[in-house]
C-alpha cells in the first residue's frame, strides 16, 4: 500500500511539474496580488488602532512608513497598554531606526502565545529587513502582530474553546493547507483542532455556517460570494440580513452590502473592498484578519458551549471504542504471529492485519491529537495511543521477523529494505541551532549513503530470485516476493530524490546557521555604545568573527554550492508546491543577505567613525580646558598682551567647533549613561566659553584684516597681469598661415578659459575690499572702488574683443588648414614627376617599367593641377576674409601672396620638363617591346624542349608527354622573333647592333639543334618503353616455371601439363615476348649506327633465347612417365566396401524403428552415419574430380570403363542416401511423440498439485471469519482456477499435437493408448475444479444474501429502537396522535421482519460453511430473530397502551 501511495505521489508530482513552468508567470501575479491585497487589509486595521492614539497616527505607504520604527512602538502600545522606549525626532539616522525597531521586535518575543503559553517566534524577521521595508518582512510581521494580539486573544475568549486548540504553533497552522471538515459531515472528531486559525473557523462554523445552512470550509474561496459574511451578521444581528435575498445577489453587491452594514451598524472598521474578495484566490490572512472583528459582537456562546459539551460525550465514546479494537487487535495479532503455519499462511495472515491497521490508522490519530494547552493527551487519549503505540511495534516487528525468516540472501535484502525503508521515511527533526540541524541532516545523510552502497548487488541478487521465484530451489511466497519488489521500487525510485533533499537541506540550514550568526552580531554591533575602549573591543571582535575568518567569502561558496543543489533538487522534484519553496527560500534569503551584507559590511566604518569621534573629543576636550584656563588669566593682563595671546583665537574657535561635532555624534551613538556625563561635560566647557568669548570676541579679527588686505592685493595684482597680457596678444602681428593663426586661436581660448575664474577671482576680490572698506579711511575707500571699477571695464572689454577675435579667426583656421593640405599633396605630387623625368637612359629601361612610368606621370600632373586649382581658389578666399575683417588687421598678407606665387612658377617648370621626357622615350618603346616579347617566347620555347631531353623519369609518361610538345612545335616563333630583331636593328646605334645579331644567331643555332634530337629523343623512349615491357613479362614467365618445377613432386603431372600448355602457348605470356622483341628490332633499325640505344636488340634477344630454353626443359620433366591410378583406386574401392556395409545396417534399423525402447540406440546410430555419409560425400566427389584429369591422359576404352564403374557407384550411393533420409524422418515423428509424452505427463502431474493447493485454499475460504475476508480468498482462488484452466488448455494442446502426429507417423497403437489415458486424467481434474468453483461461488452467494437481509433487519431494529425512545419521551398530548401512527407503521413493518428473521435462522443453516462459521451465523441470526420478536411485542403494547 505504501509503495502505492508513492508511486501516486510521484505521478502527481511529475504531472504538477510538466504545468509549472507553464503557470509560472500566472502563480507569480497571483502572490502580488495578494501581497496588494494585504498591504490594504494590514494598513487599514493599523489605522484604524493607531487612530486611539493621543494624537492619533496616520500609515499612508506601510512599507516606508514603518521603516524608522516609530509608528511600530506606537502600534504596539495601543495593543498592550504598555509604554516603550522609542528614538525620535526630525533627523534620525539608520542606527536610530533599527534600535528602534529591535525594541519592537524584543518586545514581541516577550510576549507569550495565548495557546501554546510559550514566547512568539519571530521566523526570519529581523530589524534590518524591516528597515529596508522589504515587503514579504513586513508583512509577515503585521500578520503575527494581528495574529497575537486580536485573533488569539478574541478566540481565546471562547469558552470551552480554547481549551481544544493543540499545542502547535498559530504561525504554522495558518501556512498549512488543512482545514477542518462541516460539523454535518463529520462524526469521529467534531471538536476544534490546532490553532487560533481552526478556533476562529470552528466558531463560525458552529454559529453563523450551521444557523443558516451553509458551508465553510476555510477562509478563502467559502468567502467569496459575500453569503458568509451576511451568516456572521445574520448571527450578531438576525434582523439586518435576510439570507433569501443574499443568496440570489451578486457577489459584488452582497461584499459591498456586508462591509456596509458591518461598519455601520455594527461598527466594524471596512478593512476590506469587494475587490480584495471577488477573486478567483481570495487571501486568507486579510480575512481572518477582518472576520476576528466580529467576535467582539458577538452575543451568546451558550449554543456553542452546548454543542461542544455533547460533541465531547461522543469523543468518549469513540475514544473508548477504539480502546477496545486495539487491544482486540493487538491479543489477536499476537496469536497470529505465534501460529504454527507455513511462512506463505503467516504472510497471507499478516497482509490482513496489515490493511485492518492502515484502515484505523487516520481515525486513531485523528482521535489522539492533543486538545489542550499545554500539549499533554487526556487520560482516555493516552490509553488509546499507548496501546496503538504497542500494535504498531508488534506489526512491524512482526514484519521484520517475516523478512529475515526468508532463505539467505532474501533475508538479508527484507532487513537491508527496512533499514533503507527507515531511513527514506525518516523526518527531520528541526533543532533550535541550525547548524546542529545540519550536522543531524549530514549524519542521516552519510547513513543512506552508506546503505545505497550495496543497492547494485541486491538489486541483481533480487532481480535473479524474482525471475526464479525461489532461492536456491527453495519457493518463496509469491505475495511477500511481490511486496519485497514494490518496496524495491519505492527504495530504488525514491533514494536519488531523497539524497538531492538531504543534501539540499543540509546546506539550506548551514546558511541559515551563516545568516542566523551574522543577524545575531549585527544586532550585538548595532547598538548604543559605551566608552571608546568598549567600542575598540568590538571592532575587534568583528574583525575576528567578520574578516579573519572571511565570512563574506565562507558565506559565497556556501551559497554558490546550495544554488546548484537547489537548481539540481527543483529540476528533480515534481512537485510545484515544493519547487515554488525551494525558489522562494532561495529569493528571500538573497534578498535578506543583500541587506544584511551591506548592514554587516557597513559596520566597520561606523565602529571607526565613533572610535574617530572618540579620539578627536578627547583631544580637543582636553586642549581646550587647558585654554580656556590660560585665557581666563589673561582678561586680567594689558590690552598689548592680551591682543597678542587673542591672535590665535580663530583657531580655538576650530577646536570648539570639531568638540561640540564630535560631542554632539557621540551623545546620539552611545549609551544613556554616557550620553547624560558628555551632555553635563559639553554644557559646562560651552557654558566657560560663551563667557570668555563675549570678552574677548573683537581679537578675533586683528589677523584677519590683514589677511584680508593682502588678499585684495593679490588679487588686484594677478587681474592687471591678466588684463596687460591679454592687451598684449591682442595687439601683437600674426602671419597668415595655418599654424600662426593656429597658435593665435589656442592664445585666445586661454584667454577665454580664464576669464570666468579672472570673472570669480573679481568677485571674490571685491567681497574682500567691502570688508577691508569697513576696516579703513575714506580716502583708502575712493582708492579701492576707483581701482575695482577700472579693472572691471578693462575685463568686460578683454571679454568682449577676445570673443568677436576668436570667432573671426577660428572661422580662418578651416580654409588656412584646407590650403596647407592642398600645398602639401601639390608638392608630394611634384616630387613624384621630379623623379620620374630625371631617370637616365630611358632606353635601357624595360618597357613594360616605362609604360608604367608614363601612365604614372600623367597621373601625377592631373594632381598638380587640381592641387594648384584649389589652392588659388582658396588662397583667394581667404585673402577677401582678412581684408574684409576690422579685427584681423593686424593680420600681415605678404608671405602667404608670396606663397602661392611660388606654387604656380614651379607648376609650370614641371609642364615644360614632362613634355620633353615624354617625346624622348615614345619613339623606341613600339619596336623594343615587340622585340623583347618575341625573344622571350623563342627562348621559353627553347628551355622548355631542352628539359624535354633531359627530363629522367617513368618512359611511357614522358613519351606521351615530350611527343605531345613536339608535334605542336611551330617554325613560325622563330619567324616573328627574326623579323622583329630586323626592324630593332634599323633604329639601334651601330655599336648595339653587332650585340643583337650575336644573341640572334645564338637563338637561331639552338633552335636547329633542337630540330635534330627530337625525332631520335622520341625513338629512344619507345624502345625503352617496350624493354620494359619485355621484361616484365619475361619475370612472369620465369616466375610460373619456378612455380612448376617447385609443385612438380606435390601435384598430379596432368594438371601441370595443362596448364604449362595454356601459359606457353600460341596465346601465352611467351608469344607477347616475341611480339614485342620484334618491335624493338623495328625501332633500332631507325637509329643510326653508332646510336649506342641499338645495343638493346641484342640485349633483348639473348633474354629470350634463355627463357626458351628454360621452358623447352620444365616441360620435358612434366612429360615423364609416373603411375597416376594408385590414388583413384584405393579411394574408390574403400567407398564401395563402406557403402555396402552401411546398406545393410540400415535395412536392419529399418525393419525394428517402431520399437520405442531402442530409439535412443537408433538414434545415435543414424547420427554417426549421417556424419560418415558427409565424409564419404566427399570421397566421391574427389573421385568424379580426379577421373576427369585421368581421362585426358589415358586410352578411350580404359576412360570408358572406368566412368561406367563410377556411375554405379554413384547409384548405390544416392540410393543409401534416400534410405537414410526415410529412417531419420520416421525416428523424428517417434521421437516427437515421446516428446509430447514425457511433457503432458510432467504438465499434469504439476495441475494435480496445483488443483491440491487450490483445494486446500478453498477449504481456508469456508473457514474465514468475516465475509470480506472470504471474497478476498475467493478472488484469490478464481485467479489460481483461471491460471490452471489455462495450462490444462495448454496440455490439451499438446495431446492433439501428439496424436496427430501419431496418425501421420504411422507410429504404433500403444502410445495412442498412452495418450488417451493421459487426456482422461485431464479430464476428471477438470470436473473436479469446476464443480468445487461452483460450490464456493454458490455458498459465498448465499452469505452475501444473508448479510444483506441481516443488514435490513438490523436497519429496521435501529429505526425501532429510536422511535420506541420518542414515544417514551413525547411532550404532549397534541403528539400523542403522530406517535400512534408511527407505531401502527412500525407494526406493519415488525410482521416482514419477522418472517425475514425466520428467513435468516433458516439460510443460516443452509450455508455450508467451515463448523465454526456456519454456528456463529447460526448464533446471530438466532439473536436477531429473538431481538425482532422483542420489537414486535413492545410495539403491540405500546400501540394498546397509546390507544388507550
Amino acid at each position: 500500500m505504501r509503495s502505492s501511495i508513492c508511486e501516486g505521489a510521484v505521478l502527481f508530482f511529475w504531472y504538477a511539474l510538466s504545468g509549472f513552468l507553464g503557470n509560472f508567470k500566472l502563480q507569480r501575479l497571483s502572490l502580488n496580488e495578494q501581497e496588494s491585497v494585504q498591504k490594504r487589509t494590514f494598513t487599514k486595521w493599523i489605522n484604524s488602532h493607531l487612530a486611539k492614539r493621543n494624537p492619533p497616527m496616520l500609515v499612508n505607504d506601510l512599507f516606508e512608513d514603518i521603516k524608522d520604527g516609530v509608528m511600530l512602538i506606537a502600534l504596539l502600545e495601543v495593543l498592550s497598554g504598555q509604554k516603550l522606549p522609542c528614538e525620535q525626532g526630525r533627523q534620525l539616522k539608520r542606527i536610530h531606526w533599527v534600535a528602534n525597531i529591535g525594541t519592537a521586535l524584543k518586545f514581541l518575543e516577550g510576549r507569550r502565545s495565548v495557546y501554546r503559553g510559550s514566547p512568539i517566534k519571530l521566523v526570519n524577521i529581523n530589524s534590518t529587513d524591516i528597515a529596508d521595508g522589504r515587503p514579504s518582512i513586513v508583512l509577515g510581521l503585521v500578520w503575527t502582530i494581528i495574529l497575537y494580539f486580536q485573533i488569539e486573544e478574541l478566540t481565546s475568549n471562547l469558552p470551552q474553546l480554547q481549551s481544544l486548540s493543540s499545542s502547535a504553533s498559530s504561525v504554522e497552522s495558518v501556512v498549512s493547507s488543512e482545514t477542518a471538515s462541516p460539523p454535518s459531515k463529520r462524526k469521529v472528531v467534531t471538536k476544534v483542532q490546532g490553532s487560533a486559525r481552526k478556533a476562529l473557523l470552528k466558531w463560525i462554523q458552529y454559529t453563523a455556517a450551521k444557523q443558516v445552512g451553509i458551508e465553510i470550509k476555510d477562509f478563502g474561496q467559502s468567502w467569496r460570494s459575500g453569503v458568509a459574511f451576511h451568516s456572521v451578521i445574520h448571527a450578531i444581528r438576525p434582523d439586518l440580513v435576510d439570507m433569501d435575498k443574499v443568496k440570489g445577489r451578486s457577489n459584488r453587491e452582497n461584499l459591498e452590502e456586508a462591509f456596509m452594514l458591518a461598519e455601520t451598524e455594527l461598527g466594524i472598521p471596512r478593512l476590506l473592498d469587494p475587490e480584495d474578495v471577488n477573486v478567483d484566490k481570495p487571501d486568507e490572512k486579510s480575512i481572518m484578519t477582518y472576520v476576528a472583528q466580529f467576535l467582539k459582537y458577538y452575543p451568546d456562546l451558550h449554543h456553542t458551549v452546548t454543542d461542544v459539551q455533547e460533541n465531547d460525550k461522543e469523543d468518549r465514546l469513540m475514544l473508548r471504542d477504539l480502546k477496545v479494537w486495539a487491544e482486540q487487535f493487538e491479543r489477536d495479532l499476537a496469536r497470529a504471529q505465534m501460529a504454527e503455519t507455513s511462512l506463505q499462511e503467516k504472510y497471507q495472515s499478516f497482509k490482513h492485519f496489515r490493511v485492518q491497521y492502515e484502515l484505523k490508522r487516520k481515525p486513531i490519530e485523528l482521535a489522539t491529537q492533543s486538545l489542550r494547552k499545554d500539549g499533554k493527551l487526556l487520560l482516555d487519549q493516552a490509553i488509546v495511543k499507548q496501546a496503538w503505540d504497542r500494535v504498531s511495534s508488534r506489526l512491524f516487528d512482526w514484519h521484520i521477523q517475516l523478512d529475515k525468516s526468508l532463505p539467505e540472501p532474501l533475508g538479508t535484502i527484507g532487513a537491508w529494505l527496512y533499514r533503507a525503508e527507515v531511513v527514506l521515511r525518516e523526518e527531520v527533526s528541526i533543532q533550535q541551532a541550525h547548524e546542529e540541524t545540519a550536522n543531524i541532516i549530514h549524519r542521516k545523510l552519510e547513513q543512506l549513503k552508506d546503505l545505497l552502497k550495496n543497492i547494485e548487488g541486491h538489486k541483481k541478487t533480487f532481480h535473479e530470485i524474482h525471475r526464479a521465484r525461489s532461492v536456491n530451489g527453495v519457493p518463496v511466497p509469491p505475495d511477500q516476493l511481490e511486496d519485497m519488489a514494490d518496496r524495491f521500487n519505492f527504495v530504488v525510485s525514491s533514494s536519488e530524490l531523497h539524497l538531492l533533499k538531504m543534501e539540499f537541506l543540509e546546506l539550506k540550514y548551514r546558511l541559515l546557521s551563516l545568516l542566523v550568526l551574522a543577524e545575531s552580531k549585527l544586532k550585538s554591533w548595532i547598538i548604543k555604545y559605551g566608552r571608546r575602549e568598549s567600542v575598540e573591543l568590538l571592532l575587534q571582535n568583528y574583525i575576528s568573527v567578520i574578516e579573519n575568518s572571511k565570512f563574506f567569502e565562507q558565506y559565497e561558496v556556501t551559497y554558490q554550492i546550495l544554488k546548484r543543489a537547489a537548481e539540481v533538487y527543483a529540476k528533480a522534484n515534481g512537485s510545484v508546491e515544493e519547487v515554488e519553496n525551494v525558489m522562494k527560500f532561495m529569493n528571500e534569503t538573497t534578498a535578506q543577505w543583500r541587506n544584511l551584507s551591506v548592514e554587516v559590511r557597513s559596520v566597520r566604518s561606523m565602529l571607526e567613525e565613533v572610535i574617530a569621534n572618540w579620539d578627536r573629543y578627547s583631544s580637543t576636550v582636553a586642549g581646550l580646558q587647558a585654554w580656556l584656563e590660560d585665557a581666563e588669566k589673561m582678561l586680567n593682563q594689558p590690552e598689548p598682551s592680551k591682543k597678542d595671546f587673542f591672535r590665535h583665537l580663530p583657531h580655538w574657535i576650530q577646536q570648539h567647533t570639531a568638540m561640540n561635532d564630535a560631542g554632539n555624534f557621540l551623545i546620539e551613538t552611545c549609551d544613556e549613561a554616557i550620553s547624560r556625563d558628555l551632555k553635563q561635560q559639553l554644557l559646562l566647557l560651552n557654558g566657560r566659553w560663551r563667557e570668555l568669548f563675549m570678552q574677548v570676541k573683537q581679537y578675533a579679527r586683528a589677523d584677519e584684516l590683514d589677511k584680508m588686505q593682502k588678499e585684495y592685493l593679490d588679487g588686484v595684482a594677478s587681474l592687471t597681469a591678466f588684463v596687460d597680457e591679454s592687451n598684449r596678444k591682442f595687439s601683437a602681428p600674426v602671419e597668415v598661415s595655418f599654424l600662426d593663426v593656429k597658435m593665435f586661436v589656442q592664445d585666445l581660448e586661454n584667454i577665454k578659459q580664464k576669464l570666468p575664474a579672472m570673472e570669480a577671482q573679481y568677485k571674490t576680490v571685491t567681497r574682500t575690499a567691502q570688508l577691508v572698506t569697513k576696516e579703513v579711511s575714506q580716502e583708502e575707500v575712493h582708492e579701492i572702488l576707483a581701482t575695482l571699477t577700472r579693472i572691471k571695464e578693462q575685463i568686460s572689454k578683454v571679454k568682449e574683443y577676445s570673443c568677436a577675435l576668436l570667432y573671426e579667426s577660428q572661422h580662418l583656421l578651416s580654409p588656412l588648414e584646407e590650403l596647407e593640405k592642398q600645398i602639401t599633396n601639390f608638392y608630394e605630387s611634384l616630387e613624384k614627376v621630379n623623379e620620374i623625368i630625371s631617370i637616365q637612359d630611358p632606353e635601357k629601361q624595360p618597357t613594360i617599367l616605362l609604360k608604367q612610368k608614363a601612365q604614372d606621370l600623367v597621373a601625377y600632373q592631373e594632381n598638380c593641377k587640381k592641387a594648384l586649382s584649389l589652392i588659388e581658389r582658396n588662397s583667394q578666399s581667404i585673402l577677401q576674409c582678412v581684408a574684409s575683417s576690422e579685427a584681423l588687421q593686424h593680420f600681415h598678407q605678404s608671405t602667404f601672396q608670396k606663397k602661392v606665387t611660388q606654387v604656380q612658377i614651379t607648376f609650370q617648370n614641371m609642364i615644360r620638363k614632362a613634355g620633353e621626357w615624354r617625346k624622348n622615350i615614345e619613339a623606341n618603346s613600339r619596336l623594343m617591346k615587340k622585340f623583347e616579347e618575341s625573344r622571350a617566347e623563342l627562348e621559353k620555347v627553347i628551355q622548355i624542349a631542352n628539359c624535354c631531353l633531359k627530363e629522367k623519369g617513368n618512359p611511357e609518361e614522358l613519351l606521351r608527354k615530350h611527343s605531345e610538345f613536339f608535334n605542336q612545335l611551330d617554325q613560325r616563333v622563330l619567324n616573328a622573333f627574326l623579323k622583329a630583331c630586323d626592324e630593332l636593328t634599323d633604329i639601334l646605334p651601330e655599336q648595339e647592333q653587332h650585340s643583337l645579331q650575336e644573341a640572334v644567331r645564338k637563338l637561331h643555332r639552338q633552335w636547329k639543334d633542337l630540330q635534330t634530337e627530337a625525332p631520335y629523343h622520341l625513338i629512344h623512349l619507345k624502345i625503352e618503353v617496350q624493354k620494359n615491357k619485355l621484361l616484365v613479362t619475361v619475370e612472369e614467365c620465369k616466375a610460373e616455371l619456378a612455380r612448376q618445377n617447385k609443385v612438380l613432386t606435390r601435384e598430379g603431372k596432368e594438371r601441370m601439363i595443362e596448364e604449362h600448355m595454356l601459359f606457353f602457348g600460341d596465346k601465352g605470356s611467351y608469344h607477347l615476348c616475341e611480339k614485342r622483341l620484334q618491335r624493338i628490332e623495328e625501332l633500332c633499325q631507325k637509329l643510326p649506327v653508332s646510336d649506342p640505344v641499338r645495343a638493346t636488340l641484342e640485349s633483348s634477344q639473348r633474354i629470350l633465347k634463355e627463357l626458351k630454353s628454360q621452358i623447352d626443359s620444365t616441360y620435358a620433366k612434366l612429360t615423364e612417365h609416373s603411375d597416376t591410378w594408385k590414388g583413384y583406386k584405393n579411394r574408390f574401392s574403400e567407398l564401395a566396401n563402406w557403402i555396402s556395409s552401411t546398406e545393410r545396417e540400415l535395412k536392419k534399423i529399418k525393419e525394428s524403428v517402431n520399437d520405442t525402447a531402442k530409439y535412443e540406440q537408433f538414434k545415435s546410430s543414424v547420427g554417426e552415419i549421417r556424419q560418415h555419409i558427409n565424409k564419404q560425400g566427399e570421397n566421391h566427389s574427389w573421385l568424379k574430380s580426379r577421373l576427369a584429369v585421368l581421362t585426358s591422359i589415358c586410352t578411350d576404352m580404359e576412360a570408358k570403363k572406368t566412368e561406367d564403374e563410377l556411375c554405379k557407384l554413384s547409384n548405390d550411393f544416392k540410393g543409401l542416401l534416400d534410405l537414410l533420409a526415410e529412417i531419420e524422418k520416421t525416428l523424428g515423428t517417434l521421437g516427437d511423440c515421446v516428446q509430447y509424452k514425457e511433457e503432458v505427463k510432467s504438465a499434469i502431474e504439476e495441475l494435480i498439485n496445483n488443483s491440491k493447493e487450490a483445494q486446500a485454499e478453498a477449504e481456508k475460504i469456508l473457514d474465514t471469519e468475516s465475509l470480506l475476508q472470504a471474497q478476498q480468498l475467493l478472488f484469490h482462488h478464481q485467479q489460481r482456477t483461471r491460471r490452471l484452466r489455462a495450462k490444462r488448455q495448454d496440455v490439451q494442446q499438446q495431446i492433439f499435437q501428439a496424436k496427430q502426429l501419431q496418425i501421420e507417423g504411422g507410429l504404433p497403437s500403444t502410445m495412442q493408448e498412452d495418450l488417451l489415458k493421459l487426456e482422461g486424467t485431464l479430464e476428471n481434474m477438470q470436473q473436479t475444479m469446476e464443480k468445487r468453483e461452483e460450490q464456493l461461488q454458490v455458498t459465498i452467494n448465499k452469505w452475501e444474501q444473508f448479510e444483506r437481509d441481516k443488514e435490513t433487519v438490523v436497519k429496521y431494529l435501529n429505526q425501532a429502537s429510536s422511535a420506541l425512545e420518542r414515544i417514551l419521551n413525547f411532550s404532549s398530548l397534541d403528539s400523542l396522535s403522530s406517535e400512534l401512527d408511527q407505531t401502527k407503521e412500525l407494526s406493519k413493518h415488525a410482521e416482514a421482519m419477522t418472517v425475514q428473521a425466520e428467513n435468516l435462522v433458516k439460510n443460516s443453516s443452509e450455508i455450508h460453511l467451515g463448523s465454526k462459521n456456519k454456528q456463529s451465523l447460526q448464533q446471530q441470526a438466532k439473536s436477531i430473530q429473538e431481538q425482532v420478536k422483542k420489537v414486535e411485542v413492545t410495539l403491540e403494547e405500546e400501540y394498546v397502551l397509546n390507544k388507550s
